[in-house]
């Protein structure tokens, strides 16, 4: 990542407001988060004037960030494909981010989404990390 986007990530612990694992073996896991984006948060920023909206890149941050916790160590994302973004997060927003990944010996990858409370969808997709 670029020094822009590693700062994001660094402040993205401050956005989540509980993280669950709902299982872990050895070979798959499922967990989910919820965060909300107050008007402040740095994403924003320039994503657009007047009319703020969290950006792409940050949306699938939320989800490496999710995996590095479940796992319990820091990942590289190898692959995001299948992407559908269907819906805008705006400042003040919350999302729960879920993911559900599988180890084929050499990395993690599943899917993941990104839902509001209300259930409807938000972003998801297919994600793979290597560890």
């Amino acid at each position: 990542m670029d020094m822009y986007n590693d700062s994001l990530y660094e402040v993205l612990p401050g956005c989540c407001l509980e993280l669950r694992l709902t299982s872990k073996e050895d070979v798959r896991l499922e967990a989910s988060a919820d965060f909300r984006f107050p008007a402040d948060f740095a994403g924003f920023q320039g994503h657009f004037p007047g009319n703020p909206i969290l950006p792409a890149i940050v949306q699938l941050m939320t989800v490496r960030f999710l995996a590095d916790w479940s796992l319990g160590q820091s990942t590289q994302p190898s692959l995001h494909h299948k992407i559908k973004f269907k819906g805008a997060i705006r400042p003040g927003d919350s999302v729960t981010v879920n993911i559900v990944l599988n180890n084929d010996g050499v990395k993690w990858g599943g899917t993941f989404s990104l839902k509001r409370p209300d259930g409807e969808a938000v972003s998801g997709g297919i994600a793979e990390f290597i560890v």
